[in-house]
């Protein structure tokens, strides 16, 4: 078996053909041979433009050399010197550039660094070839230009043929005669080629990338916040991602022009973050939870329960201090309190804002009739926080098909590891946290959120996980582990969400909690389980809705998910 970098593509770039091809080299060619996918490269030219490239797939053996492959599927034609494709689920026919000169590109690029890279009298022969797997008449070649020859274009006969294929194109060049290798420039050649395909693939640049891509108002919402200032009061409903919180921030600086405004939401940990984000808004903004905020203004001892809460708010009117008030996670409120908050701003002449999210029920048994009967009621449709993959996945868990910022990054596909053991699980979860602090993500901009309590979590009791420290309180430094529900309205670089089972998926409100756990993730997500046999067949039940035996259990869960499946099941 080829070694393959990367061993698990993300995708291919909607190919078919790309896919199969990636199988038939990864199966049909020995150990000896490393074959890179999507090799991208870049470098200035003599006019200092920065020139692009991007092959296929790139094949290298210490003995014959490289060979780049240009993969073309669907229905290829060449009329009148103009070539021409047709995709499998399309009719239409586009223009595209000769591949084989396609494929020329990234050889003289190779060439070019190779002759700056070897010893003197070490060589590497560089050469290019044509693979059209959806294709299998070979009269086509009549009618291509003459730099096509049936050795170096390779058609579908070649997926069950591989090393028969790449050798005949190697033999075409004699490439094995022109190419004159040590052991010890073999592994430059590798060490070479490797940083070029990780300098693009790091997933620090992802990172930079996806959040330059992302901006934070969207049309939609700034259309919102101008309606707002008509509307004094009003209940906004959004799904994960849709900006609630941003949105309701920025609607609390607005209002703070015409007055002092009250920001409530449910988590503790998201009243910490609004704070520490807006200190400049401290006077004009007290951002806080509801217990907090009647403890602080009644001074008694303890957290105040619902009534303690209720009896403060009937008789708050003599001493209010708030014109406006504002409330994010509305869903988790009780219906009296925002019931009570509402004829406080409006006995105050001021403004009553509800920011909430139906399917994050997760505090309580239903929504506030309130909040879903309200005169003014708006909705917040395109998720404009997550990737592409990673709002597909957190959909999945409750059967929801997001609504996508026509802008939004394609980003990498989720990853689902099943480990049989807990020490499995720990060793796993030990290289995930090294791999995205070596790819160059700090350490604080990594959550691990388990889908149990703290005390029930594999993790519990837990300071560190293999050389990275984890805390329970958030700092700049380390790895925070905390739970779904604590973690809710915040947002992080890397979600690896734990302790996800069976039970995770038995009823509406735990797919809630694992939907509220997966849309925190804006560039990167990892669910991790601990299954046996067992449990894994319960997990696929539950999570597919029927009974799968066998090898057959683990993809479907990561097919229903819409994860890339990772582990050892």
């Amino acid at each position: 078996m080829a070694k393959m970098i990367p061993t698990n593509p993300d995708d291919f770039n909607d190919s078919y053909g790309e896919s199969e091809v990636f199988k038939a080299l990864q199966d049909g060619l020995p150990n000896d041979y490393t074959v890179f996918h999507s090799f991208r490269w870049n470098r200035k030219t003599p006019f200092k433009r920065v020139e692009w490239g991007e092959a296929d797939f790139t094949i290298f053996h210490p003995l014959f050399g490289i060979l780049v492959i240009e993969v073309k599927s669907g229905d290829i034609t060449l009329e009148k010197g103009k070539w021409y494709y047709k995709q499998t689920k399309k009719h239409e026919q586009t223009p595209m550039k000769d591949p084989m000169e396609q494929a020329s590109r990234t050889k003289f690029f190779l060439v070019d660094l190779l002759r700056e890279t070897l010893p003197d009298q070490q060589s590497c022969w560089v050469d290019v070839a044509v693979w059209f797997p959806l294709l299998n008449d070979r009269d086509n070649l009549s009618n291509m230009p003459q730099t096509y020859n049936t050795k170096t274009v390779l058609m579908e006969w070649a997926l069950q043929n591989p090393k028969q294929a790449i050798e005949n194109a190697y033999g075409f060049y004699n490439s094995k005669n022109l190419t004159n290798l040590t052991k010890q420039s073999a592994q430059l050649v590798m060490d070479t080629l490797a940083p070029e395909f990780r300098a693009v693939q790091s997933l620090s640049s992802v990172y930079s990338e996806q959040e330059h891509t992302f901006f934070r108002l969207t049309n939609e919402q700034n259309g919102l916040l101008d309606y707002l200032d008509e509307q004094p009061t009003a209940v906004i409903q959004g799904s994960a991602g849709t900006g609630k919180t941003l949105l309701a921030v920025e609607k609390a600086k607005r209002l703070s022009q015409d007055g002092r405004v009250l920001f409530l939401c449910f988590n503790r940990f998201l009243v910490d973050e609004l704070q520490n984000n807006n200190k400049v808004y401290k006077d004009l903004i007290t951002f806080s939870n509801l217990p907090i905020f009647v403890k602080s203004s009644t001074k008694i001892l303890g957290a105040p329960d619902d009534d303690s809460i209720t009896l403060y708010l009937y008789d708050a009117m003599d001493n209010w201090q708030y014109k406006h008030i504002v409330i994010d996670e509305g869903q988790d409120f009780n219906e009296e309190h925002l019931e009570l908050l509402s004829a406080i701003a409006k006995e105050q002449k001021g403004s009553f804002y509800v920011f909430y999210d139906e399917k994050q029920l997760i505090q309580r048994k239903k929504i506030p009739d309130c909040l879903q009967n309200a005169e003014c009621r708006l909705v917040l449709r395109r998720n404009c926080r997550n990737t592409r993959k990673i709002a597909m996945t957190s959909g999945s868990s409750i059967g929801l098909e997001p609504v996508l910022w026509e802008k939004v990054p394609e980003g990498k596909i989720p990853e689902l590891h099943i480990l049989p053991t807990a020490e499995e699980f720990i060793l796993k979860l030990a290289d995930l946290i090294s791999k995205y602090v070596s790819g160059g993500i700090p350490s604080h901009q990594i959550k691990i959120l388990t889908a149990k309590t703290e005390e029930k979590s594999v993790l519990s009791g837990k300071t560190k996980i293999g050389k990275h420290k984890i805390t329970s309180t958030r700092n700049q430094e380390d790895v925070l582990f905390t739970t779904i529900r604590k973690f809710k309205g915040l947002e992080a670089t890397v979600i690896i969400l734990i302790d996800v089972n069976s039970y995770a998926f038995a009823s509406p409100e735990t797919r809630n909690l694992i939907y509220v756990g997966t849309s925190r993730a804006k560039h990167f997500l990892d669910i991790l389980a601990i299954a046996d046999d067992n449990e894994l067949s319960v997990m696929a039940e539950t999570i597919t809705g029927r009974k799968i035996t066998g090898s057959a259990r683990a993809r479907q869960i990561a097919a229903t998910l819409k994860v890339k499946l990772s582990g050892n099941k």
